[in-house]
């Protein structure tokens, strides 16, 4: 088991995933990254490590092996990756949303192509106490085959939603859509700068294994008070052939499967559970460092694919009809939508 540094880049939600490395052996946070003075200040006196107000100067200087990029999604994802390498960086993490638009999306695949560099997305969801069930029915047949997935939340678009399609995607190992059929409505997030999206959107996803998703989000969502225990930032439903299985962020979790005379049910804090997920999330880095045959749950091209379908989802809006995928949506077509919903 090696040792790994690692700096991180973002002083205000860069200090929280810092302190996800407390406690793991073999892994420590070593410098921080932040351009405002009085927030570098605050988080070098909290972590008690090496501050730099220039990125490429830190990463000279402290020759860290992994990066931890915690910052506004305004600030292009792909920026960090060049650098990173160059200095020797092993792996670099990523905050979501990976981009707001289709062309930052495209700079960071193709920074990730040239480079070869290790990249996860900090959607640390897939591996909360649900998912790690969730592998072991997997593993054991126990689900069967997952026809219908129902997946809600209550928030913005580029927040929230890319956690709920990181899960979908999971739920599903990461297959492709075939067609997708969608409306969104709303323009005002569009005018903050750190936002640019649409307020609502409703997704009908047919994968390539069969399966259907109903996808939702909304600043104020429809589908949330049915579900026992529900809370409206994230709500999912897995139904599969030999059963069902739910997860509800700050309510409960639990399964029916065939032969159970009752389900299991258990509550769930999204407090408590979040640190034991992003803990695990950041140990599985060092455990794909060190093996090769134990990549990370959350490895980049998760993440695209899971933008990608989002980004299918407003082509279908911006077209008006179900479609097939690919093509994927195009810049052009994200600006076109925005100015249909704007009115600018």
């Amino acid at each position: 088991m090696n040792n790994y540094r690692t700096a991180i880049v973002g002083g205000r939600r860069g200090v929280h995933h810092a302190k996800s490395y407390d406690g793991i052996e073999n892994m420590k946070v070593i410098a921080i990254c932040e351009i405002d003075e009085e927030r570098l200040k605050n988080a070098v006196d909290e972590l008690k490590v090496t501050g730099y107000t220039d990125y490429e100067e830190m990463l000279k200087i402290e020759k860290p092996d992994i990066v931890h990029a915690v910052t506004d999604p305004t600030v292009p994802r792909h920026i960090w990756v060049e650098p990173a390498a160059d200095a020797g960086v092993q792996a670099l993490v990523i905050e979501k949303p990976l981009a707001l638009r289709p062309r930052d999306s495209e700079l960071l695949a193709a920074a990730h192509e040239k480079t070869g560099l290790k990249i996860v997305v900090n959607h640390q969801r897939r591996y909360l106490p649900f998912a790690e069930k969730m592998l072991e029915f997997f593993a054991e047949d126990s689900l069967g085959d997952i026809h219908f997935i129902r997946a809600s939340t209550e928030c913005v678009l580029t927040d929230m939603v890319t956690h709920l399609m990181d899960v979908v995607l999971f739920a599903l190992r990461d297959i492709p859509i075939t067609h997708v059929w969608a409306a969104v409505d709303g323009g005002e997030t569009y005018e903050s700068p750190n936002l640019d999206c649409p307020d609502d959107m409703i997704a009908q996803y047919t994968f390539e294994n069969g399966a259907r998703v109903f996808f939702e989000s909304a600043r104020k969502a429809f589908g949330t008070i049915d579900f026992p225990g529900s809370n409206p930032r994230c709500n999912l439903d897995f139904w599969g052939t030999k059963g069902r299985m739910w997860w509800r962020e700050n309510g409960s979790w639990g399964y029916h499967l065939e032969g159970m005379s009752q389900q299991f049910v258990e509550e769930t804090n999204f407090g408590i559970d979040d640190r034991y997920g992003q803990a695990a999330f950041t140990q599985a880095i060092a455990t794909w460092l060190d093996d090769e045959n134990q990549p990370h749950r959350n490895r980049l091209e998760y993440a695209l694919l899971g933008f990608d379908l989002i980004m299918a989802a407003y082509r279908s809006a911006l077209i008006g009809k179900r479609i097939a995928y690919p093509p994927k949506l195009s810049d052009d077509e994200w600006v076109e939508l925005k100015e249909r919903l704007t009115g600018k």
